[in-house]
């Protein structure tokens, strides 16, 4: 049995990101609260809050109100979260061609209206994916 986009993306996440301690979040009480709490070290460590998002159709990523308040809420104490998106370009359907791109949480309005037509702190191919890349751009967004 095939797994969930996001769970797919975030096994990708926790096999690859270098120096991280990933803890995954299910939350029925907290509505909105990311799906991932990450600590990034070497120390001082640093934690950071992660969604996780597939586009496999179209460019809306789909954010409820819940999600998008958090986010909006927490960049405006600047705390840091992020939307990591794993989008498959229209008339692509291999992962092959999918592209990783990361968002600050204080794009989540523009990210709801736009989707992915919303400028990326980064982008990445997920096949050549230098997930060390990744990990530097969360830490140089803080």
């Amino acid at each position: 049995m095939s797994q969930a986009p996001e769970a797919a993306l975030y096994a990708r996440l926790r096999e690859n990101l270098p120096k991280a301690y990933i803890t995954r979040l299910e939350s029925r009480v907290g509505l909105g609260i990311p799906d991932c709490l990450i600590a990034l070290g070497p120390l001082p460590g640093v934690f950071v809050m992660v969604e996780l998002k597939v586009v496999k159709r179209g460019k809306k990523i789909n954010l409820s109100p819940h999600q998008i308040a958090f986010h909006l809420k927490h960049s405006t104490l600047k705390c840091p979260t992020f939307i990591l998106v794993q989008y498959h370009p229209p008339r692509t359907t291999s992962s092959r061609n999918a592209e990783i791109l990361l968002y600050s949480g204080a794009q989540v309005e523009s990210l709801a209206m736009v989707g992915v037509e919303t400028p990326p702190l980064d982008r990445w191919n997920l096949a050549a994916m230098e997930w060390n890349m990744l990990r530097f751009r969360i830490l140089e967004a803080i």
